[in-house]
């Protein structure tokens, strides 16, 4: 099992999503992706915060991130701002008209 495989595992049973963070060309993270979904988590997979859409998470309580390669650490804290703002957002009921 790959490292990531074991991480992935016990992050599942705490999130209702996962975000993956890294190239669409990653066998590596199709293959996380495929283990998310077979478990019943949605996973997207993204390259740049920017691609994250809203209504992802209406009525998600807990995300989780896994990247997938090194030195993301800009678009991760892209990402996890984002997801910030979504959260304040659905907080206000305002998630369905955030801009995308």
């Amino acid at each position: 099992m790959h490292i990531h495989q074991g991480i992935l595992s016990d992050l599942l049973p705490q999130v209702q999503i996962v975000v993956m963070i890294g190239s669409r060309a990653s066998d590596h993270l199709r293959e996380l992706a495929r283990i998310a979904e077979f478990k019943g988590r949605a996973a997207y997979r993204i390259e740049t915060a920017s691609e994250l859409q809203p209504r992802w998470f209406s009525g998600v309580e807990e995300v989780g991130i896994v990247v997938g390669a090194t030195n993301l650490e800009p678009v991760v804290s892209a990402v996890v701002d984002r997801l910030k703002q979504f959260s304040a957002a659905q907080d206000k009921g305002m998630l369905d008209g955030l801009a995308q």
